[in-house]
């Protein structure tokens, strides 16, 4: 016997299934309750309400399927979805002999399970263009490769049970199936549920009638709930709001169980970063992808380090660090620049090592075991108990990943493309639920919060095939009645899960943000129906929001207002906020080498041969251009400042004088600058050596008649950018009016912020008002 009953959400079907259940089951009766995962532990809450109870058995539809086809011994081995993307990506290459990516076999993968899911095989592929037609091949060599390996992927299962549903062949060993939490059914579910219901009583709740069929139950109005809609400045602003709130309900003695948070599935990752500060027992129930694990992130990056060596996947190596952090704090990428930095660093046999040990071999998998996975505890430490499970995951998608990519850069594009595609699923601890609005569907709360309620961030996420277009698609009666053809994608299906959201709390509270980091945000009119007014004050529910002491204030007394010299003047002159907040927050990041060794010179003021042996041994890097050039070294003044005391002085790496002819050298990095016209160049944009020449001729007439200026990279010979410095009187006048002007705005405390181009490399911009990037 078939039963539907019909109503809008909320209006009490799933309450009335289970008392027809409780009333079957006071019977001895048995009975499968067919809904989504995510309904599992609230269904047997709900059932189990007033005590102990036998023969209630939740299944989800695969389940049920699996269950019916093994009663009947028709089972075969699963071909999970990162398995079928791998035997699409096997199918692309058998038709055109080029390895395809693992993101194009995961577009051939949708299609093709779409296209099961309503009964149309190969040839019913309707041929309109070169890219229907290519997916109709496709799909047939994917059939004749997975027949050969006798394997059935997840949409098999479904059609073999209707196949079975309609022969009649099997009897059910339960008394009553009942089918709710769904939003709709497709015609191969409707007509596996219809042939059941010859064997055994079978109820159907859906919130409106499939075509062709009325319902025998029909609910007209859904309970009235609720609902309270609340504005917040910004996403932080509500996620805390809502953090405290929670700690409030919890405090006034609702149950956890009894409280959810619906949010979209982007906004989930925030948000439980800030939870950690409010100590709430949250039970996240989003999906966790594999690649989102520590192990699973950890791979992608070793694998893609090859390929795509950038200062973020350097890190993953710990031995690579120096490495990593140099490519960082100079903003390069790439093969070519870090060889050429690895090397400058002394690092450029280990670099190379670690690219030859993470390139795989022809036969990858000894490879994977030897060499990669043991990689992950090693480098991660302390594994997570979860490690063992998750081991065999990355392990299952590195046997699917040999398949297609053998050996090389594909294997490892293609065992990260899967690990990308692949699920974990650890039971959450109980507490408050957290879900997407996929997750919440079929559910009911005494109490929830649906947050981020803007334009686009809830939705079925219609949209128009990229292989069958709409036009050649059928609409639901059509489809219905003779199953075999694609249906229609543009169904309006958002209007069913915007009323869902609305019911499924007894009190929901509905919040937005008014605007993010990208502007103002418009709300979604279908969700904001009521008065909207701010968020009520709640009080502080975490140690960071309690008002006792002081806010914070820079401390700047370290700071001094009086004295600077010009190259750090100049920086204030870009910037003085800037200035100030870099002397305020200290510095932790590594120099690299031929830095370290500049500090090294000025420290030592001049230099002796214990001095320059001492140099050679903690620089090896620069041994050889220090014997070269030993002799020209130890003539020279190292960390001059002129003048030696004042409130305004240029601080000069190196100088020396002959008779009335002086000579200031600038080091550089090492092959930065290749000439002496970019030399000339490279002074040109400061303001210390220039106003130091100024300074030398205008206090030191008659002694000091002449003055050479040198730009010296490291490693290599000393340039002269300015022999004599007679003919640049102009630009020196230019950097000492520079240098006295912003002296003067220094001297007052200035610390507003001049926004530009070295905004994008500001180590402060966060902590900025008027930064621009």
């Amino acid at each position: 016997m078939f039963k539907l009953l019909t109503g809008p959400a909320g209006s009490g079907k799933t309450s009335y299934l289970l008392n027809e259940s409780l009333k079957q089951l006071a019977l001895g009766k048995r009975l499968w309750w067919i809904g989504l995962p995510s309904q599992r532990d609230s269904i047997y809450q709900r059932a189990s309400a007033k005590g102990p109870l036998l023969g209630l058995e939740f299944l989800s539809q695969q389940q049920l399927y699996y269950r019916l086809l093994a009663r009947e011994k028709k089972l075969k081995r699963l071909l999970k979805g990162t398995g079928r993307i791998a035997l699409v990506g096997q199918a692309l290459l058998n038709l055109h002999k080029e390895l395809p990516s693992p993101g194009e076999a995961r577009l051939f993968s949708y299609a093709i399970a779409e296209a099961k899911r309503f009964l149309v095989n190969p040839k019913q592929i309707p041929v309109q263009d070169e890219e229907s037609e290519r997916f109709k091949a496709i799909f047939q060599e994917y059939e004749r490769l997975k027949a050969a390996q006798e394997e059935w992927d997840y949409d098999d299962f479904r059609t073999e049970t209707y196949k079975l549903a309609l022969a009649g062949s099997f009897q059910p060993e339960i008394d009553l199936i009942i089918v709710d939490g769904f939003r709709e059914t497709g015609p191969l579910e409707l007509g596996i549920y219809q042939a059941l219901a010859k064997k055994v009583k079978v109820w159907l709740s859906l919130p409106s009638a499939p075509p062709g069929l009325k319902a025998d139950l029909e609910f007209k109005e859904a309970y009235p709930n609720q609902i309270r809609v609340h504005h917040a400045p910004n996403p932080v602003f509500e996620s805390r709001w809502v953090l405290r709130a929670l700690k409030q309900d919890l405090a006034q003695g609702y149950d956890p169980l009894d409280l959810a948070v619906i949010l979209p599935a982007r906004q989930v990752k925030a948000f439980l970063s800030l939870a950690d500060d409010y100590h709430l027992p949250i039970m996240d129930e989003t999906p966790k992808a594999l690649a989102d694990t520590p192990a699973g992130a950890l791979l992608i990056n070793l694998l893609e380090l090859a390929d795509y060596p950038t200062a973020s996947k350097l890190l993953a190596v710990p031995d690579l660090a120096p490495l990593a952090n140099a490519a960082l704090k100079q903003g390069i990428a790439g093969h070519e620049a870090l060889n050429s930095l690895a090397k400058e660093l002394g690092m450029g046999e280990s670099y190379q090592t670690w690219l030859r040990d993470l390139e795989a071999p022809e036969e990858p998998l000894p490879w994977v075991n030897s060499t990669i996975l043991p990689l992950i505890p090693e480098i991660l430490g302390t594994m997570p108990a979860s490690w063992a499970t998750h081991r065999d995951l990355l392990l299952q998608r590195a046997k699917e990943a040999s398949f297609i990519g053998h050996g090389g850069a594909s294997f490892r594009a293609w065992w990260a493309g899967l690990i990308q595609e692949s699920f974990t699923f650890d039971k959450p601890l109980g507490g408050v639920a957290l879900l997407t609005h996929s997750l919440a569907s079929g559910r009911r709360f005494k109490k929830a919060y649906l947050m981020h309620a803007v334009s686009g961030a809830y939705g079925m996420g219609e949209g128009e095939d990229y292989f069958i277009a709409e036009e050649f698609r059928g609409g639901l009666e059509q489809i219905f009645q003779t199953p075999g053809r694609l249906a229609k994608r543009f169904l309006g299906r958002d209007n069913l899960l915007f009323q869902e959201l609305l019911k499924r709390a007894d009190t929901l509270i509905i919040s937005y943000p008014e605007a993010d980091q990208g502007g103002p945000l418009k709300t979604e009119h279908a969700l904001i129906q009521n008065s909207v007014n701010p968020l009520p004050l709640i009080p502080a529910g975490s140690p960071s929001e309690l008002m006792g002491g002081s806010s914070y204030e820079a401390d700047f007394a370290a700071l001094d207002y009086k004295s600077i010299h010009i190259a750090k003047l100049m920086r204030f002159d870009e910037c003085a906020f800037r200035y100030w907040a870099e002397n305020t927050i200290p510095n932790e990041e590594e120099q690299l080498w031929h830095w370290q060794f500049i500090d090294r010179l000025r420290d030592y003021g001049h230099l002796s041969q214990a001095r320059l042996e001492l140099l050679k041994s903690d620089f090896p890097q620069a041994a050889m251009w220090l014997h070269e050039y030993s002799q020209l070294l130890q003539s020279l003044q190292f960390g001059v400042f002129l003048p030696e005391k004042g409130a305004l002085r240029a601080k000069i790496d190196a100088a020396n004088r002959s008779g009335s002819r002086a000579s200031l050298y600038t080091f550089c990095a090492p092959e930065q600058i290749q000439d002496s016209e970019a030399a000339q160049d490279y002074l040109g944009r400061r303001w210390s050596e220039l106003w130091a020449v100024g300074h030398l001729l205008e206090n030191y007439q008659g002694r000091i008649r002449e003055v050479d200026l040198w730009v010296w990279p490291i490693l290599a010979a000393p340039l002269k950018a300015y022999e004599g410095i007679d003919y640049v009187w102009r630009r020196i006048k230019t950097r000492q009016a520079d240098a006295q002007d912003s002296f003067e705005r220094f001297s007052r405390g200035y610390s507003e912020a001049q926004p530009g181009f070295h905004c994008r490399s500001c180590r402060v911009f966060d902590v900025c008002r008027k930064g621009e990037r």
